[in-house]
């Protein structure tokens, strides 16, 4: 039987960069992440940014989807993830330069959104 090495690549390859969207003196990912969200749901929060910055596709990405309606006029997307039995949405924007500027937090029950604007 042969020896199997796993290789771990030290410096992973990111294609993706994201920021937040910052209007004045309020950010609203920020207030978002450290006022409403849980520390398992930050952790979960944070890997699906690792994770999603190294899918060169961002079709590909796990939980993204363009948005229907208003939001589809500016190209709004978002990504989503469940934890603490709630289902986060994350909403962005694509700027040039493969960068995701992030939006707005929220988290979502049928089809009502929280906050709901």
């Amino acid at each position: 039987m042969q020896n199997r090495i796993k290789v771990i690549p030290l410096n992973p390859v990111y294609f993706w960069s994201f920021a937040d969207y910052v209007a004045g003196r309020q950010n609203p990912i920020e207030n978002w992440y450290s006022g409403e969200l849980s520390e398992a749901a930050r952790f979960q929060f944070d890997d699906l940014l690792k994770n999603t910055a190294k899918i060169q596709n961002h079709l590909l990405w796990g939980g993204f989807k363009f948005l229907s309606g208003e939001p589809k006029k500016y190209s709004i997307w978002q990504l989503d993830f469940i934890d603490d039995r709630r289902q986060y949405r994350v909403l962005g924007v694509f700027q040039s330069g493969r960068r995701a500027v992030l939006l707005e937090g929220c988290y979502h029950k049928g089809k009502v959104y929280t906050p709901r604007n």
